[in-house]
Formats: structure tokens, C-alpha cells, sequence
């Protein structure tokens, strides 16, 4: 497999890179669901507070904090931004251009004492989060340690046959009161402080999930994306047999835009098509309605990764679905 032909495949639907990440219609919501995947669990399940602040706001928010007398440690400040920092340059013809990729970053700042603890727990952490949302985990590793006079780094890469690709970096920062609080004048009490940064590129993460889930079969390549990440979790098709009455046809019709309507108020997305693409539009779940599902509610959810079939009840089909997409 090399990086050009998964793109030049795949580029339609989900990702071209040229000048820059380029996304099409289910590629911007791969990198969606990536981005609030992070969200969830840097931010909003976190173990401390993280507060959401920005990139060239984190002085001004951590003296916010202290005036709100919320600033206890550990506590961490979370951002998004556009990185113009060369990430895998070696692995695209851009010659030496850099491109803009999307990152997010969460800031932890902790006593001294406490600081290699969380480092070595950060990098656990972090890797295992990347490695429940492919389908070969074995192919991210951490780097060797990179130290410098006041901090250390320690790289995410993602190992294919083309080459590795970095998709985080976490570093451990010790002259935190020159880096990070960019106040001169700190009491010397605040000198024992330091900070464990993670930033995680969000669009070179969309296409490592993109590689890892690229498949060559025919008649054409297919992506086997887990429910969790998957623009879209599953799509409704109507098996009627020959001749079938109109009547019939539209009461199926009825119940799977009922299906749709019934999976997308509790947030799990769905596309209505009148053929059945899910195999091109990369659909996890293929949900099947005819005319026994008419009488009983009982309809087929056949999973495109494990290529299985189960019968499921209409009222249980929210939660059948859900439960892959944790």
C-alpha cells in the first residue's frame, strides 16, 4: 500500500492532500467525529478541570483562574488550532512548503514532584486512545525521548509500509513561568511548577485512520472505518419482492424514514439513498426492513466490518447501534 494510491482512491469522498488537508463531504465529518472523540475524553471526562482556552490566551486565562480562585492543581487549558509547524513533511511531494494541519492541545500543569508521574500516565493514555479507534492497534508505538535543557518530547507515530506518520507529541515542559505564564514577575513560589503538553494533529489523525482502515477488494477499494468514527453509522434498505403491491412498498418506505428519523434524534448519523451504497459510502451498518418488519418490528442489521447479520427489534435498534459507536 502506498500513501498516493490511498489518496488518489479515497480523495473523492473523504481526503486529498495538496496545498492542504482537503476534505470532502465525509471527510469533514471524520475529522468532526475525531475532533469531538478528543473533546470527550481530554476535556470533558477528565480526571481535573480543563478549561477551553486559546493558543495565545493562556496567560491572560490562567490569571482569570486565579482570580476566580479556581486554579488548584493540577488543572489543564485545552485549545484548537492551525499549525503551521512541519509535521511528516518527508512523506508528501510539497518540496518545502509546509502545510496547515488542525491541532488540539491540552496544557497540565502540576507540582514538580508530580510532573514525571503524569508525563510517563500521558503518554499511556494517549496512546491507548489512538489505538481504540483503529482496526490494527499494534501500529502505534512511541518514540525515543528527545531532551533538552528544560523539557522532553516524546512522539505518537503510526507505522505503515510507507512510512511512519506522527499524529501527537507530548512534551515535558520545567521552566514553565518564561513558557507558558510569560510573567516576569511570578513569585519565586510558582518556580516549582511545570507543565505536560499533548498536541494532537487532528488532520494527519483523520488519515491515519484512513490508511488503517483501507481495504483493496473488488470491484473497488472499500474503507472498514469503526462505527465510533464512521461519517455516517447506517443506512436503511427496503427488500420487497417482485410485483409487490404499491401499498406495501410505501408503508416500508414510511418505516425507514421513521428508522432514520428515530437514529438521528439520539445522535447517531444515517443517510437516506435510494440503492444501496453502503459499500461506497462506507456505512458500518446496513439495516434491512421488508415485509416481516411490517408485522413484528423486527428488522436485519448486517455489520460491514464483521460481515454479520442479526435480527434486532425496531425499539432496541437505538441502543443495538449505540453500543458500537462508544
Amino acid at each position: 500500500m502506498k500513501l498516493e494510491i490511498v489518496l488518489q482512491k479515497l480523495s473523492a469522498c473523504f481526503l486529498k492532500i495538496e496545498a492542504g488537508f482537503d476534505y470532502g463531504p465525509q471527510g469533514r465529518l471524520l475529522l468532526r467525529n475525531v475532533e469531538n472523540l478528543w473533546f470527550h475524553h481530554c476535556v470533558t471526562t477528565s480526571r481535573y478541570n480543563v478549561f477551553l482556552s486559546g493558543t495565545d490566551k493562556f496567560s491572560k486565562t490562567i490569571q482569570d483562574l486565579k482570580v476566580a480562585n479556581i486554579d488548584t492543581l493540577p488543572f489543564g487549558l485545552a485549545a484548537f488550532d492551525n499549525s503551521k509547524i512541519a509535521w511528516n513533511q518527508s512523506l508528501l511531494n510539497s518540496g518545502n512548503k509546509t502545510i496547515v494541519h488542525k491541532v488540539a492541545k491540552v496544557v497540565t500543569f502540576c507540582e514538580e514532584s508530580n510532573s514525571r508521574d503524569l508525563f510517563h500516565k500521558k503518554q499511556r493514555e494517549r496512546k491507548a486512545w489512538w489505538r481504540k479507534l483503529v482496526q490494527q492497534p499494534s501500529i502505534f508505538f512511541l518514540t525515543e525521548s528527545k531532551k533538552g535543557k528544560n523539557n522532553e518530547v516524546i512522539d505518537i507515530k503510526a507505522e505503515f509500509p510507507f512510512g511512519n506518520i506522527t499524529v501527537e507529541t507530548i512534551s515535558h515542559q520545567r521552566d514553565v513561568r518564561k513558557m507558558f505564564l510569560q510573567d516576569k514577575n511570578c513569585s519565586d513560589s510558582e518556580n516549582d511548577l511545570s507543565a505536560v503538553e499533548h498536541v494532537t494533529s487532528l488532520d494527519w489523525g483523520c488519515l491515519v485512520l484512513l490508511c488503517d482502515s483501507y481495504k483493496e477488494k473488488a470491484p473497488f477499494p472499500t474503507l472498514q472505518l469503526l462505527p465510533k468514527i464512521a461519517p455516517y453509522k447506517a443506512i436503511c434498505k427496503v427488500n420487497v419482492e417482485a410485483n409487490e403491491r404499491e401499498s406495501i412498498i410505501e408503508d416500508l418506505n414510511q418505516l425507514v424514514l421513521y428508522i432514520n428519523n428515530l437514529l438521528r434524534t439520539s445522535g447517531l448519523g444515517t443517510i437516506l439513498i435510494k440503492d444501496n451504497l453502503s459499500e461506497m459510502l462506507q456505512v458500518p451498518f446496513v439495516i434491512g426492513v421488508n415485509k416481516v418488519s411490517l408485522r413484528s418490528g423486527i428488522v436485519t442489521v448486517s455489520s460491514h466490518v464483521t460481515t454479520l447479520a442479526e435480527s434486532v427489534h425496531v425499539s432496541q435498534l437505538v441502543d443495538y447501534i449505540a453500543s458500537y459507536c462508544k
